[in-house]
């Protein structure tokens, strides 16, 4: 065989692997928002249990009437839990929102003055960390009065499956939002969209978790 057809063939094949599709590979930014994400859900709900073991089951929240300790499982409960936890994640993403966009363009790609603009870069991080300081407040609260129901501080760590899920649907936004600080996004809008996209149905997952798994792993736990 000579040369010339060995080129030809080798030719063929290295055209062949440059047109044969290739696997697609997790993009940079989607890798870096779902590790923030779930480390910074993981790392709250730790802060939450933390917190609510050393408060020692003061609060004034009513821990016997938590779904998380009951024996009956209704699909109004899972209704009720998503409702609020949209609520809570519509906020989030209307401040996620004005940070990715702010970010990604420039201070004077929009009719805000310049000044306005760098003072907003600013203070809407601010208040989404002041919102997230009040997410924790809320459930540490809720957690510290489950704990007086419980025989034990280790038990809250049965809440670890459906609160990571849960916080992990509020911090997805933001991550996304903040991964724009790092790396501008072209179209920020359709990258929050996307993210939302899959925080609802983590709200939706967290709060069946919450009514049809977590009380079981509770109730063996409850104080007499």
């Amino acid at each position: 065989m000579s040369m010339r057809s060995l080129r030809t063939k080798a030719a063929v094949r290295a055209a062949r692997r440059e047109t044969m599709p290739r696997p697609n590979r997790i993009d940079r930014r989607a890798l870096w928002i779902g590790v923030a994400t779930f480390l910074g859900s993981l790392t709250i709900q730790i802060a939450i249990i933390a917190a609510a073991a050393l408060r020692g089951g003061s609060s004034p929240y009513d821990g016997s009437a938590s779904v998380l300790l009951s024996r009956e499982h209704h699909i109004g409960d899972v209704a009720a839990i998503a409702g609020i936890n949209c609520v809570w994640l519509l906020a989030i993403a209307m401040l996620a929102w004005p940070i990715a966009r702010l970010w990604s363009w420039g201070i004077h790609d929009t009719w805000d003055h310049p000044n306005v603009n760098i003072a907003a870069r600013f203070l809407y991080p601010l208040v989404a960390l002041v919102l997230l300081i009040a997410l924790w407040w809320v459930f540490t609260e809720q957690a510290s009065a489950l704990d007086g129901r419980l025989v034990s501080h280790w038990a809250l760590f049965a809440t670890l499956p459906h609160g990571t899920l849960e916080f992990g649907a509020f911090l997805l936004p933001l991550a996304t939002a903040a991964s724009c600080i790092f790396a501008p996004a072209a179209k920020p809008g359709r990258l929050l969209l996307r993210a939302i996209s899959v925080s609802v149905p983590l709200v939706l997952v967290a709060a069946s978790v919450e009514v049809y798994l977590t009380p079981h792993l509770l109730i063996p736990f409850q104080s007499v």
